[in-house]
C-alpha cells in the first residue's frame, strides 16, 4: 500500500505577468426560481484561471442565489455550470469542493468550538492520505499525515497574514482575523476557483486594504476568484472584470471602466444608495 501522507501541496509559483489562464468556470443560461419568483434569470459568464471577477447588483439582484447554484447549495431550474471542463450542475457541494472549488460566506462560518488550527485542518480532509484503520490505530502513516496537515495549515495561515495564536478558539479572535481563518480554510482545499461572498463586510479601512492585497496574492497563484461585494471602491480597485445583475439578469459584463460608464448600470446600481 503506497504512502500518500503529503496532504496538501505547497502553493504553486506565482503566474508571470498576470496573464490569464484557461477558462475554469462557465455559467450558461442559469436560472433558479423560488415560489414563482426568478432569483436568477438566464445568467451567463465565464472566469479564467488567475482572473478576479466581481458580481455586483442592487438588493435582490440574485447574486447570492447565483453563488449558491454554482457551489451546489441550490439546484438550478435551467442552465448549466461547467467547472474545469466538467458539468457540475447536479453535484453536491462536497463533490464540487473535491473538484477544486472553494467558497466563503457573507457571515463567517467557522467551527466555534474548534481552534484556529483545527478549523483550517478541516479544509484538508478530502486530501488526507489516511483511512479509518490508520486513524483508529494511529499508524505511522496517520502520524505522518497529521504532521504534514498541521504544517500545511500553519503555512496557509501564514499566507493569509494571520497574526494571532493558532491554538485559540476562533470565537476568541477579532472579526478581521476570523475572516483570514475562513479564507485560509478555503485555500487549504487547494482550490482552482475561490468564491468570496462579501469578504469586506465588517472590515475597517486598513483591513480592506490588506484584503485586496491578499486577493491579488491568491490570484497570482493562478486561482480564479469570483467575489460578491457591496463596497464599490473595493470592487473598482480589485476587479479585472465585473458582471452586473439586476432582477436576476445580467445587464453588463466588462472592465471596471466600462461598467462604471454603462448607463444601465448607473440606473440600476451605482446611482443608488441602497444597502443589502
Amino acid at each position: 500500500m503506497s504512502d500518500s501522507s503529503a496532504s496538501v501541496m505547497e502553493p504553486p509559483a506565482p503566474r508571470a505577468g498576470g496573464a490569464l489562464g484557461r477558462v475554469i468556470l462557465e455559467v450558461k443560461d442559469l436560472a433558479v426560481s423560488f415560489g414563482g419568483i426568478k432569483a436568477v434569470n438566464g445568467l451567463s459568464f465565464s472566469v479564467h484561471e488567475g482572473e478576479i471577477v466581481s458580481v455586483i447588483g442592487p438588493n435582490g439582484a440574485g447574486k447570492t442565489s447565483a453563488f449558491n447554484c454554482i457551489s451546489g447549495f441550490y439546484r438550478p431550474n435551467q442552465g448549466a455550470v461547467v467547472f474545469d471542463g466538467e458539468p457540475i450542475t447536479r453535484n453536491k457541494p462536497s463533490r464540487i469542493t473535491q473538484l477544486g472549488m472553494a467558497r466563503t460566506f457573507q457571515n463567517v462560518r467557522l467551527f466555534k468550538e474548534m481552534t484556529v488550527l483545527d478549523n483550517v485542518k478541516t479544509g484538508m480532509h478530502t486530501r488526507l492520505g489516511q483511512n479509518v484503520f490508520d486513524a483508529m490505530l494511529h499508524t505511522p502513516r496517520y502520524r505522518r499525515s497529521e504532521a504534514q496537515c498541521t504544517e500545511d495549515a500553519r503555512g496557509w495561515l501564514d499566507f493569509v497574514g494571520f497574526r494571532a495564536d493558532d491554538e485559540l478558539l476562533v470565537t476568541q479572535l477579532p472579526y478581521g482575523e476570523q475572516r483570514r481563518v475562513e479564507i485560509a480554510r478555503a485555500l487549504a482545499t487547494q482550490p482552482k476557483l475561490l468564491l468570496l461572498d462579501e469578504p469586506a463586510a465588517g472590515l475597517n479601512h486598513n483591513e480592506k486594504q490588506e484584503l485586496m492585497a491578499l486577493i491579488r496574492k491568491i490570484r497570482d497563484l493562478g486561482v480564479g476568484i469570483v467575489l460578491i461585494e457591496h463596497d464599490m471602491g473595493l470592487v473598482m480597485q480589485i476587479s479585472e472584470r465585473i458582471v452586473v445583475l439586476n432582477y436576476g439578469k445580467e445587464i453588463a459584463d466588462g472592465t471596471p471602466e466600462q461598467v462604471k460608464n454603462d448607463p444601465a448600470v448607473i440606473a440600476a446600481y451605482l446611482g443608488e444608495e441602497e444597502e443589502e
